[in-house]
């Protein structure tokens, strides 16, 4: 996980710890560990660090637990620049080296364990790029980044300036634009997925916003069947991403 000051981030736990050595070496400071704290797995972090060239120091746990801010550090913290999101143009450059790109595209999610639970879902279905709105977003914060379980690292996150318009441009790139509403006729399973892809997810109480939703090429819905009237927005992106990459396997057959 990630506490932030500034333009640093703190990254605490041994998993997300080994996640931000893997996938950003560079963006690393130094690794902190707490005095008389021992394990396999805090010896591994520690030898990778050192591997690295990264700088590795032993301190009082007291400090650690300061700058953890309560959060569980298990004895180490990473301190490492700010992960910054591409910018628009640099998706623009990206996306033409895509053949059938998939992507998700994040609306109005503004809670840090939901944000970073799509994180973790779009990692496990191979999306490509997540892009969230830059004003209708939580940031990316320690609560997100324990959520992915390290998927933050390796996602290529897009921040983008208006939602509604990167749709439409994603529709003139001959993208498919699948938008998710509790209110749709349409079921998910209805949809044919293959080829260059975006699933668009809403903010947990209002969902989609009008336009958006217009932007989409269909608006898709996920029936329920309990007492339950909806699915965690992150369960949701799941449920329609799984669905997206079964239909989009070689041996995949819908027509």
């Amino acid at each position: 996980m990630t506490a932030q000051s500034g333009n640093e981030d703190r990254v605490c736990g041994i998993h997300s710890a080994i996640a931000v050595l893997e996938q950003s070496p560079d963006r690393v400071q130094k690794v902190l560990f707490a005095q008389k704290y021992r394990g396999k797995r805090l010896h591994a972090v520690r030898m990778r660090a050192r591997d690295q060239g990264i700088r590795v120091e032993d301190v009082p746990k007291v400090t650690l637990d300061r700058l953890a801010a309560g959060e569980r550090h298990q004895g180490v913290v990473v301190v490492c620049q700010q992960i910054s999101p591409h910018t628009e143009r640099e998706f623009e450059e990206a996306f033409f080296g895509w053949s059938e790109p998939l992507l998700l595209v994040c609306e109005g999610v503004q809670a840090p364990r939901n944000l970073g639970s799509c994180l973790r879902t779009a990692d496990a279905a191979g999306v490509d790029a997540v892009l969230f709105a830059r004003n209708r977003s939580a940031p990316l914060t320690h609560v997100v980044h324990r959520a992915s379980a390290g998927a933050l690292e390796a996602l290529y996150m897009v921040e983008v300036a208006n939602i509604a318009r990167r749709l439409d441009w994603l529709k003139q790139q001959g993208v498919v634009v699948v938008g998710t509403s509790d209110a749709a006729d349409l079921e998910y399973t209805a949809v044919d997925y293959r080829g260059p892809l975006a699933v668009v997810i809403g903010g947990e109480e209002k969902g989609l916003r009008r336009l958006s939703l217009e932007k989409c090429d269909y608006a898709v819905s996920i029936a329920m069947h309990g007492q339950t009237p909806s699915l965690n927005v992150a369960v949701a992106a799941g449920v329609v991403l799984f669905e997206a990459q079964r239909q989009r396997k070689p041996s995949s057959a819908t027509d």
